[in-house]
């Protein structure tokens, strides 16, 4: 699996969310956090847009 660099940027409350979940044991980091959220919304999605990154796959 190639794994690709992504910036973001994230306000100051949600960064201090982000590491209660982190010092409560929930995850070990902050990349953690943001790659379990974009999962959650890719699986959220998959059911509305059944064909979810086939197009892009069909691209390459």
């Amino acid at each position: 699996m190639d794994d690709l660099l992504l910036h973001i940027r994230v306000n100051k409350k949600l960064k201090d969310q982000m590491q209660v979940l982190i010092d409560a044991g929930y995850f070990n980091n902050q990349a953690e956090v943001v790659r379990e959220g974009i999962r959650h919304t890719v699986i959220r999605y998959k059911d509305e847009l059944p064909n979810i990154g086939l197009e892009r796959q069909k691209k390459r």
